[in-house]
């Protein structure tokens, strides 16, 4: 094994990128305060940076890029979705891993329904895990977007969509 510095930015995203993660997308609504020229009022980005934090209270975890403009996204939301997508669904992943001034159209092309927020729940999923926002943080490039989880949706049954070494794939479990 080879040791590197952290400070050596592109060897840190290599071995980052070597971890296989399911790949959801998060979807929002931003407050009617929040709504500018140019900002839609829905929106949603492709993130592999989720974890469950707690079961009780229930608590989810995402990390986003601080220069992503996802990160004003959550900032200018009161709640959020995390929407577990299935093997089969790359073309989500992609609609919504593309810059936000490209995005504007993406809940035109793929069907959805609200949540009690008013959050987009994208259909045909694995499922989603709809919360509120409950702090935000810094940590470094990133902001570490904690939410208190109101609903979880369960969906259709199969592989989930995973990405690794910016290739996406399907889990396949270990036979010993």
């Amino acid at each position: 094994m080879e040791t590197f510095s952290p400070a050596d930015a592109e060897a840190y995203k290599a071995l980052a990128r070597s971890w296989a993660a399911t790949v959801t997308v998060v979807t929002a609504r931003r407050r009617s305060s929040s709504i500018a020229p140019g900002k839609p009022e829905l929106d949603g980005f492709t993130a592999t940076a989720f974890l469950t934090v707690s079961i009780h209270p229930a608590i989810i975890a995402v990390s986003v890029g601080r220069s992503s403009g996802a990160d004003l996204l959550l900032q200018e939301s009161e709640a959020f979705a995390v929407n577990l997508l299935l093997a089969d669904q790359g073309d989500l992943s992609v609609a919504f891993a593309r810059p936000s001034r490209d995005r504007i159209d993406t809940f035109d092309r793929f069907d959805w329904k609200p949540d009690a927020a008013g959050v987009p729940l994208l259909e045909g999923t694995a499922g989603a895990f709809s919360a509120r926002v409950r702090q935000v943080m810094e940590a470094g490039d990133h902001l570490l977007v904690l939410g208190e989880v109101f609903a979880g949706h369960r969906g259709i049954a199969g592989d989930t969509l995973v990405y690794c070494n910016r290739t996406y794939g399907r889990f396949q479990p270990f036979q010993p």
